[in-house]
């Protein structure tokens, strides 16, 4: 199949409608770089404003998990400092991963999206009715997305589609993150993302 041509695919209605946003890490909330020492992973790259997108969806409302095949302790404590709604590490199955967190927070697919880069999401992209691939995924998951960001996974993707999902709903994310940070939504210091 062709590339897709960024952007294509996705109506207004239908991103006002999700209600679960689930994103991969490597290649999706990373630039899909890793450094590794004797010890094993050391490092991973996140980008600071697809953080605070996915701040601004959990304070509009829209839950968002993390599901991955690894088992990291970085990825762990990333999930922790945004403090998203489920993490799910050490997923080889992401299409039934993804379905139990659906359960659990009563998204229909229709209300569910899901951001993959490769193979190992092919699952967890059939199961949702947005199909999202970064613009640099592989081949694999731009043919099957039904809607390719213009930025590139670990720098800026995970934001585009927050920021598609926040202006459909209606949501001005100034005036959100004016009310989070004003101490009533969250727990800890939220002008760190």
């Amino acid at each position: 199949m062709a590339k897709r041509k960024p952007g294509s695919g996705v109506a207004k209605k239908d991103w006002a409608a999700i209600k679960l946003l689930a994103c991969d890490v490597d290649g999706v909330l990373t630039d899909a770089s890793v450094l590794y020492g004797p010890e094993g992973e050391l490092a991973k790259r996140f980008f600071i404003r697809d953080g605070m997108g996915l701040r601004l969806l959990e304070a509009a409302g829209v839950r968002v998990a993390v599901i991955t095949s690894e088992d990291s302790p970085v990825v762990s404590a990333r999930v922790q400092r945004l403090m998203l709604s489920a993490y799910r590490p050490g997923m080889k199955r992401k299409g039934d991963a993804l379905r139990h967190i659906m359960a659990e927070f009563g998204a229909a697919p229709n209300e569910t999206a899901f951001i993959g880069d490769d193979v190992n999401d092919a699952e967890a992209l059939a199961v949702a009715g947005i199909a999202i691939a970064p613009a640099d995924a592989s081949e694999f998951a731009i043919d099957r997305a039904r809607f390719v960001t213009q930025k590139p996974g670990g720098n800026g993707a995970v934001r585009e589609v927050a920021d598609l999902i926040l202006a459909a709903k209606g949501v001005d994310p100034a005036r959100l993150w004016a009310e989070i940070h004003g101490g009533k939504a969250e727990s800890h210091d939220a002008g760190t993302v």
